[in-house]
């Protein structure tokens, strides 16, 4: 991702040196001129993970990405995509605001062996499904303040945003084989370890996830600072390339629980409860490691 910013920043800085050596006026935004863009952060993409890649198992993915720490580092940054709007206030200062948003809804599947019908039939080769319904949303907005400094087709900008960040998700899990006293524990698709119950509470000794969820959102406040170049290739349309960090944020993120369903010595019964996956957390994050690269794309009017 680091390659298409520096790719990026090469092909605009050698249109800007064109049209720096041409002699035109450029358009100046004046007070009370709005415009709309797209911002668009490859770095970002590097870690935020609203969904597998493509032959990872929903499994690993989980566990590594959607309901752990990583969350709360993961809001604190630039969204990968978002809509900004700035309103000048003059021909250099704007007021500015941009959403962003990134998730998934997935619903995957694998199959697993038929264990009813290996049972009637030792050789059948019947197979039923296991469905992971992921349900992965986050979204930022940010508002905040911009400076532009020239008159020719380059300008300087620098500014700062408040960011505030949301996200949150469920992973539910629908089994093709029933668990059973006869079948206590069925063929199921790939799970990690670390999401199946082998605590023996309750005369359990062995759990499978249904249901994981966090207690309420994660959130996300934090301060951004920017500052690159917005270099105008027609009259009322720029493209920018500018750098960003975000030297402080604060993040919340609730209780996570799952839900687990397995046979209990005790009581002869199939059961669903609950564990504890993980208590609140918070965090405060601070230093310039938490940059980006902004391309934008602007149209003023």
């Amino acid at each position: 991702m680091k390659k298409i910013a520096l790719s990026a920043f090469a092909l605009l800085l050698m249109a800007a040196t064109s049209l720096t050596a041409q002699e035109k006026k450029y358009y100046t935004p004046q007070k009370g001129d709005w415009s709309i863009g797209v911002v668009f952060n490859p770095v970002s993409m590097s870690s935020i993970k609203a969904q597998p890649s493509s032959g990872d198992k929903v499994g690993n993915w989980a566990k590594g990405h959607a309901f752990n720490g990583d969350q709360m580092f993961m809001l604190s940054q630039d969204p990968v995509a978002a809509v900004r709007v700035k309103y000048r206030l003059d021909k250099n200062a704007a007021f500015r605001a941009s959403l962003g948003f990134n998730g998934s809804l997935i619903n995957y599947k694998e199959y697993v062996q038929d264990d009813l019908a290996v049972a009637l039939d030792a050789d059948s080769q019947n197979k039923v499904v296991d469905v992971v319904h992921s349900n992965m949303n986050t979204a930022s907005l940010m508002l905040g303040y911009e400076y532009m400094v020239g008159e020719k087709a380059v300008r300087f900008i620098f500014g700062g945003d408040i960011l505030y960040s949301i996200g949150g998700g469920r992973l539910t899990f629908d089994y093709g084989n029933r668990m059973t006293s006869l079948n206590q524990i069925p063929s199921t698709m790939p799970i990690p370890g670390e999401m199946k119950d082998k605590s023996g509470k309750r005369g359990i000794a062995y759990g499978r996830p249904t249901d994981k969820y966090t207690a309420g959102y994660i959130h996300a406040l934090g301060f951004s600072l920017e500052m690159g170049i917005e270099v105008f290739i027609a009259e009322r349309i720029s493209a920018g390339l500018s750098m960003n960090f975000t030297p402080l944020a604060v993040t919340f993120q609730p209780e996570t629980y799952t839900v687990y369903e397995g046979f209990s010595t005790y009581t002869g019964q199939v059961e669903k409860y609950t564990n504890y996956v993980s208590p609140g957390s918070n965090a405060l994050l601070y230093g310039i490691e938490n940059f980006g690269a902004r391309l934008s794309l602007n149209y003023y009017f």
